[in-house]
């Protein structure tokens, strides 16, 4: 096999790699480079596959890591809901264990408690999030939750 077509498999990986952004198909592509650059000094099937093979796994197993902890694709603050967990909010409505509404930040949260009600205007804290819904709890004694 010859290196155009490594490198072929390296443009497809890079391709696949934008609808999925999971750096695995990233990784495929770095590995099919470095065998382009193999398959140029060899023709040898054998040797290519291994040095593919190896690469690949290489660069899944320690770069991969690597780039989903220290690149987020979407910028820090999106899609990072975890963050909310323990910072003030105020609830806009009543909020029960089936349903309400907070204001967390400058958001609008669908929101719910696992304790009693909360009337509306209460100051509250973000306890976790389930899925689209903030659980938020009274504050403790020690904390305050003002929110504008």
């Amino acid at each position: 096999m010859g290196w155009p077509l490594w490198l072929i498999i390296a443009i497809v990986c890079l391709i696949i790699e934008t609808f999925t952004l999971d750096f695995t198909f990233i990784m495929l592509a770095g590995g099919a480079l470095v065998t382009t650059a193999v398959a140029v000094g060899t023709g040898n099937l054998a040797i290519q596959v291994v040095v593919f093979s190896i690469a690949s796994v290489l660069l899944v197993l320690f770069a991969r890591p690597w780039a989903k902890e220290h690149i987020n694709i979407k910028g820090s603050s999106i899609g990072n809901v975890e963050n909310h967990v323990g910072k003030p909010a105020r609830t806009l409505t009543a909020v029960d264990s089936h349903a309400g509404r907070v204001k967390i930040g400058g958001d609008v949260w669908s929101a719910r408690t696992d304790g009693g009600a909360i009337e509306a205007g209460a100051d509250v804290v973000v306890v976790r999030i389930d899925g689209a819904v903030a659980v938020v709890a009274p504050p403790k004694p020690h904390e305050s939750a003002p929110q504008d």
